[in-house]
């Protein structure tokens, strides 16, 4: 018996010494993606694309969800609600609390995406001591991090299309602050161009503040100008908060039947997809280029697998991949041959315009040889254009 109770306890410490060591070199950690999304086509394909990435590199992820408002408490709660001893990274795509939240967990490598941070970019700004934090590895926003540079597109646009009575919305200067921005410079480049134009372009008041809420298309169209508008210009995510009121307004016949929508953001609703083009009533949306979030991913594996790129430059913050859709056929290209016409995870990996074989070259756990430059480039060539070849 006593020899049959030995054979047990060496048998056990056997399996012991091959399981646990197995076990641990299994995977990373986890790394955390506070997400700003949590639903649409852009959650999906994101919530894939990383979780096809982390499956490769040895990580698992666990998507978090960032505060409604932005609220530094909000997203302090939410991240720590999640945190467990093998997270080990975070993806953040608000900048509410970001300082609290790497006070808090010192050790946690953290890169930002899909957002401005102008909480922690802006000299004085409530998280700009997360630029102090040898931790934090910087930002690849969403499509242009210039609000110059999106103002003055979206003018280009109205220009181009021969627009002559224009108005714009934009959320609150609290939370997004590029919207005001761009909307200066768009009135500033329309008045450029009005100089010297035969007709100029009337900007029919003030821009009007979405306050995360819908344009109120009880009061918004009787007000004087609004009923005659070839245009409304949304900064904000004119699919969710322009889209659906302009759609109401012409049902009840107090718009200007042929008004259109210039815009960002995306969403695959099908009524709203059927609705882009340029006989529609959405004919540009910009978004930032899907397969951008390789770029996030593959600084973070750096940082933590200790394996950073030998020409990382330390922290920047950069423009996305941009995605300007603005044709019939660039919006059936996107509908059609994109992830977000998708149906599945499987079909959204297999659209995307990079496959890991195409892209683990640029991670530098994977290539020791793999560049930073290199990386960035990559990740800022994806265009509508790829998915039309």
């Amino acid at each position: 018996m006593k020899k049959m109770l030995a054979l047990i306890l060496t048998l056990a410490m056997l399996l012991t010494a091959f399981v646990v060591p197995a076990a641990s070199a299994e995977g990373k950690g986890k790394i955390l993606y506070l997400s700003n999304l949590n639903s649409g086509a852009q959650y999906e394909f994101y919530v894939a694309y990383l979780n096809m990435m982390a499956k490769e590199l040895g990580y698992t992820v666990e998507i978090v969800p960032a505060d409604g408002f932005n609220d530094p408490a909000g997203n302090l709660k939410n991240v720590k609600n999640a945190y467990t001893s093998d997270v080990v990274g975070l993806i953040a795509t608000q900048d509410g609390g970001l300082i609290n939240i790497m006070e808090e967990y010192p050790d946690l490598w953290v890169v930002g995406f899909f957002s401005d941070f102008d909480a922690v970019f802006n000299e004085g700004a409530t998280s700009a001591g997360v630029l102090e934090k040898d931790h934090f590895l910087g930002l690849m926003g969403d499509n242009f991090i210039s609000g110059e540079a999106l103002g003055e597109a979206y003018a280009q646009e109205v220009i181009d299309r021969g627009f002559k009575r224009v108005s714009t919305c934009i959320f609150p200067a609290y939370a997004y602050p590029k919207h005001t921005v761009a909307d200066a410079a768009f009135r500033a480049y329309i008045a450029k161009h009005n100089e010297t134009a035969a007709e100029p372009i009337e900007i029919v008041g003030d821009a009007t503040v979405l306050n995360f809420s819908p344009l109120d298309t009880s009061n918004y169209f009787f007000e004087e100008g609004h009923d005659t508008l070839d245009c409304i210009v949304g900064f904000c995510a004119g699919t969710t908060f322009v889209y659906p009121s302009v759609v109401e307004a012409k049902s009840m016949g107090i718009c200007n039947p042929d008004m259109k929508i210039i815009t960002g953001g995306f969403d695959n609703d099908p009524d709203l997809m059927a609705d882009c083009g340029d006989d529609k009533n959405i004919i540009r949306l910009t978004t930032a280029a899907f397969e951008s979030i390789i770029w996030p991913m593959a600084l973070i594996d750096a940082a933590i697998s200790g394996t950073m790129y030998k020409d990382y430059p330390g922290v920047e913050r950069l423009d996305s991949g941009i995605m300007v859709i603005n044709s019939t056929d660039k919006f059936n290209a996107v509908i059609n041959n994109s992830p977000m016409g998708a149906t599945s995870d499987e079909d959204r990996l297999a659209k995307a315009q990079a496959s890991w074989d195409d892209m683990k070259d640029y991670f530098a756990s994977v290539n020791p040889d793999a560049s930073y430059k290199a990386l960035t480039e990559f990740c800022q060539s994806f265009t509508v254009e790829g998915y039309m070849q």
